[in-house]
């Protein structure tokens, strides 16, 4: 059975609603007429939007409460699924560059101390990002953290037979945006990962012309049990980021990376166990001065 107080309300909708109706009717018809009663249509007006506020304080619970609940309902369930991924250790998130650098250092440093039963492969990608890292004002020195950790993966000519190195190879995919941007990756970031000339590298660059200046989500390292996935734009790279934990999450990213991979033509392979490939490097050069001046004369 209804409550007295819906019965209540119902009755006292209808009665200004039908108190609304009248006084709209005849202010409107005062004006057709012109009748001397001016001030009545806005007054009708008035009492029309005072019955709409009545209305929605007197049914408000029946009117928000559902809504209500089903918010509540959808805040339970993130909050489990959040409780869920603590709990099971599968993923962290970090909410700014200085932690999300460290935790790439981190996975780095406790994939290359495990010992490993068969070979693997860290793969590492740039799909954006400006290459000023290792120079940056605020987080230079993580940056540097980070680069000595991958570096630490590097197999040199004269490392030990026993080194943790040897149980793995690299592959890096870089990508460049121009020349300007190219050239200080060639000039200043590869000659700090390269000096050692290691043995266990491949590096492919990836051409990708203009700006972007939305973020990007990067597979950032895939080691051979973790992810670190972060968010990267033209301006600044590792912006926040996640790390993804497990042997599910290893295979979805590794399975990307390797795509990838082979999706890049093998004229930009521009590092190997051979050592640097000047040629291929001269040809992107030649690629990105063609395409930027071709750019130029069409918006002249």
């Amino acid at each position: 059975m209804e409550s007295d107080a819906k019965r209540r309300n119902r009755l006292i909708a209808i009665i200004a609603g039908a108190i609304t109706v009248i006084a709209v009717v005849i202010g409107f018809a005062g004006d057709y007429f012109g009748l001397p009663w001016k001030g009545l249509r806005p007054a009708a007006e008035l009492l029309l939007l005072a019955e709409l506020v009545a209305l929605v304080a007197l049914e408000r619970h029946q009117l928000f409460e559902p809504v209500h609940e089903a918010v509540g309902d959808i805040r339970s369930e993130l909050r489990q699924l959040s409780q869920h991924f603590e709990l099971t250790g599968q993923t962290t998130f970090f909410p700014n560059p200085a932690q999300t650098v460290k935790a790439v250092t981190r996975a780095l440093r406790e994939a290359l101390e495990r010992e490993q039963k068969a070979p693997q492969i860290l793969r590492y990608t740039r799909l954006a990002g400006q290459p000023t890292a290792l120079s940056d004002p605020e987080l230079g020195a993580e940056f540097r953290e980070m680069a000595d950790a991958s570096i630490a993966f590097e197999l040199q000519p004269n490392s030990a037979p026993d080194a943790k190195a040897r149980s793995w190879s690299m592959r890096v995919v870089l990508t460049v945006t121009g020349v300007e941007n190219f050239e200080f990756w060639r000039d200043q970031i590869m000659p700090y990962y390269l000096k050692q000339k290691p043995l266990n590298l491949e590096l492919k660059v990836r051409i990708r012309f203009g700006g972007n200046t939305e973020g990007q989500l990067t597979p950032n390292i895939v080691t051979d049990r973790d992810v670190v996935v972060s968010l990267d734009d033209d301006k600044a790279s590792h912006r926040c980021g996640f790390l993804f934990h497990g042997d599910r999450f290893v295979a979805v990213f590794a399975r990307w990376f390797d795509e990838l991979w082979m999706s890049i033509p093998n004229e930009y392979l521009v590092y190997t166990r051979a050592g640097l490939n000047e040629a291929a490097l001269n040809r992107i050069r030649t690629q990105l001065v063609n395409t930027e001046s071709a750019q130029e004369r069409r918006s002249a």
